[in-house]
């Protein structure tokens, strides 16, 4: 990624503040500052995220479509079709991904009705997704992290509750999920894309009824067993997006309590280094403010 792009590039996309949007913008991951306009999703989105070492792609979100779209990160641009997820989907699945395929996973179909649904495409060829399998629990805004081979997913809504549950899936087989463990809570809103080096998972959680948190815990994604406490977020809110480098976690975006309603939605960025545990710190700012964003790099823990 630094031959192409000057380092860890970090794309950012889509949202609702409270009306959803299409802006895509971006950050090198090794360094700090703001976000720097990219382009424009093809249709308003919240929807999931994963990348490979060239390609950042979006898929599902709103309106209900089976939409799967791309950029080329070492330009900036619009979207571009690639092709179809296997069904409709309204919002909020996650994705994990490796060098070559991409997978969504969950979301809903309605605002009640999480899915356990997981398909696939190989990222480098445009074309429609396959079946993949099924979660063991269905679940939105999920969180998602990955090695080279392993992809793991995190909590989420159920519906109308969350869940502690921790699976985990071989990116380069299909299948159904397979327990990992749990994590410390029954969780509602992670941070939504593929957030870790390719030996830790970094879990932002956001939300355990009834309040906003700025909990954030980690997994070691090679073994099996239960999340840990990592730090706290700058900023307490939920619904927001993750994405990382190797070495370096991004959490951008996401709803945090407020007096206001109109400034509830935030255009933080703050980050940590993901080899040890600690507080997130100041990164920089979005150039929107908003939820329901979905992030994805050319250098996550996937692509090692």
């Amino acid at each position: 990624p630094e031959q192409q792009t000057g380092g860890t590039r970090g794309i950012i996309a889509g949202g609702s503040n409270p009306s959803s949007f299409d802006v895509i913008q971006y950050i090198n991951v090794d360094t700090t500052g703001d976000a720097i306009d990219f382009g424009d999703l093809t249709e308003t989105f919240y929807g999931g995220a994963c990348g490979s070492a060239t390609r950042g792609f979006w898929f599902g979100g709103s309106p209900s479509d089976n939409r799967i779209e791309y950029v080329e990160f070492a330009t900036t641009s619009n979207a571009i079709d690639f092709g179809d997820l296997t069904a409709t989907i309204q919002y909020s699945p996650s994705g994990v991904s490796d060098k070559t395929r991409g997978i969504r996973v969950g979301g809903a179909t309605s605002p009640t009705a999480s899915i356990n649904i997981m398909d696939y495409w190989t990222m480098p060829s445009k074309g429609n997704a396959l079946d993949f399998g099924d979660m063991a629990t269905a679940t939105r805004f999920s969180g998602s992290c990955n090695s080279a081979t392993r992809g793991v997913i995190t909590a989420g809504s159920t519906g109308p509750a969350g869940t502690d549950r921790i699976e985990y899936i071989t990116m380069q087989t299909t299948g159904n999920g397979v327990d990992f463990g749990d994590m410390t809570a029954a969780w509602q809103s992670s941070g939504n894309g593929a957030c870790g080096s390719s030996t830790r998972g970094v879990i932002v959680v956001g939300w355990v009824s009834p309040a906003y948190v700025n909990t954030v815990e980690f997994v070691t994604i090679t073994t099996l067993g239960n999340s840990q406490d990592f730090g706290d977020l700058s900023q307490t809110r939920g619904y927001s997006s993750t994405t990382s480098s190797s070495t370096r976690a991004i959490h951008a975006g996401g709803y945090s309590p407020a007096t206001s309603p109109a400034s509830a939605y935030v255009n933080t960025i703050d980050y940590c280094t993901i080899a040890t545990k600690g507080n997130f710190v100041d990164f920089g700012d979005r150039t929107v403010a908003g939820s329901y964003c979905s992030g994805t790099s050319n250098g996550h823990g996937g692509l090692g």
